[in-house]
């Protein structure tokens, strides 16, 4: 006998849901292995990850523990030495200080070179920095004047050091040399370097420069005329009152207070 179609259906019917539930169990048995598998390939890194950022977290900490120290005893001492600096490091002493200097730059600029002496400078045109022209003569500024610059420059060190000791005033000759390394230096050293002599006949296009030693001198002059009224201003007993520590006016507002008493006491048993 034949089936009926009904029964056809219903054993299709079963073959498909079997077939489905068969595919839904593989499904899920894999995702739970890809489920697993992406839990492992996330586990390990970040195991590794952590076990290294511990390490390297305790390696920090001693670091810090080791170098925070180091950068309080730095701040503290840094704080010493600007509270040291504030003390010590005054408006007149600086003043002072660059005024030795520029005698010490106005000795030394004797020795450097006045003047340079090319020949063939226009042969050389667009090639100074690759090929400048060569030079042919040069002379120290002290050989133009005599080295009369050192003396000068003795005179103003001595002026500063004994306005720095009691005599502020004095500081004021420094105009006086000043003015004469000036003088000295654009009437006398300046035409010496820019003569070009009997290379200007000998050859062509000859140039004469002033180099370096010139303009120290010049420059060093200049410093000593403005540092003149810039010394009798910061070396004034005025000056050095205000400019005095807060802790040493406070001492010598309070001494006279003190000693007054002792005063009148001996004043009262001389009178007995």
């Amino acid at each position: 006998m034949r089936q009926r179609p009904a029964g056809r259906r219903e054993a299709a019917k079963d073959r498909y849901g079997k077939a489905a539930q068969s595919f839904s169990s593989v499904a899920r048995g894999t995702g739970v292995e890809l489920l697993g598998i992406s839990r492992e390939l996330i586990r390990v890194p970040a195991a590794v990850f952590m076990r290294v950022a511990e390490i390297l977290g305790q390696h920090v900490l001693r670091a810090w523990l080791y170098v925070w120290p180091l950068l309080l005893a730095a701040w503290k001492l840094a704080g010493r030495a600007l509270a040291y600096a504030a003390r010590v490091v005054t408006p007149a002493r600086i003043t002072v200080l660059v005024a030795l200097l520029t005698a010490l730059a106005l000795a030394g600029s004797q020795w450097a070179d006045l003047r340079g002496i090319t020949i063939g400078t226009d042969n050389y045109a667009g090639l100074e920095e690759v090929a400048p022209a060569p030079q042919v003569e040069t002379q120290t500024v002290g050989s133009a004047h005599a080295w009369v610059g050192i003396p000068l420059a003795v005179i103003a060190a001595l002026i500063v050091l004994r306005s720095a000791t009691g005599r502020p005033k004095l500081a004021r000759l420094l105009v006086g040399v000043g003015v004469a390394v000036v003088v000295m230096s654009l009437a006398v050293d300046r035409p010496e370097g820019l003569d070009k002599g009997q290379l200007e006949i000998q050859y062509q296009s000859v140039t004469a420069t002033l180099l370096t030693g010139f303009w120290a001198q010049l420059v060093s002059g200049v410093i000593l005329i403005l540092l003149a009224p810039l010394l009798i201003r910061v070396l004034s007993p005025e000056a050095e009152s205000a400019g005095r520590h807060p802790r040493e006016r406070k001492a010598r507002i309070r001494m006279p207070a003190l000693r007054g008493p002792k005063r009148a006491g001996r004043a009262a048993e001389a009178q007995r």
